[in-house]
């Protein structure tokens, strides 16, 4: 199981609002066999987003939803030129995301997968590169954290 790859990274989201993000998000995960339902996965994001934010901060957020419409674990990495509202924990925009699938049942991935990001978020550097890298440079900067 490869948690990511290449075609789960799109430096080019075209969505203006939280929703046609998620949409995209959603698809994309269709696309590359880690969701049964496009649908069914997008739904499960509003749903975790209706919770509270995932906005990170510092134009970040990290869409993520354990759901029985996951098939395998999945990080997707979506970057755009438009700034969404996303209600993050600076109140600031956002355009660069970073999206977990987990099966409704991997409680333990989910927390791991978030913690190891959330903490290299902390890290300018990793930023940067998220926010301006290649796919390939992107590929190889957040493997190196999920592995």
């Amino acid at each position: 199981m490869e948690i990511m790859n290449i075609s789960g990274i799109n430096v080019a989201m075209q969505g203006t609002t939280k929703a046609e993000i998620l949409k995209e998000f959603a698809e994309l995960a269709l696309l590359n066999g880690k969701v049964s339902s496009a649908e069914g996965f997008y739904g499960d994001l509003w749903l975790r987003e209706e919770e509270s934010t995932t906005g990170f901060g510092g134009g970040i957020a990290i869409p993520h939803a354990k759901s029985a419409f996951v098939t395998e674990v999945g990080v997707l990495v979506g970057r755009g030129t438009n700034e969404v509202a996303w209600e993050a924990l600076d109140d600031q925009p956002v355009h660069c995301w970073i999206c977990l699938l987990v099966p409704e049942t991997g409680g333990q991935e989910h927390l791991r997968l978030l913690s190891q990001l959330s903490r290299k978020l902390m890290d300018p550097d990793f930023v940067a590169k998220l926010k301006s890298g290649s796919e390939q440079e992107i590929l190889t900067l957040v493997q190196g954290v999920i592995s």
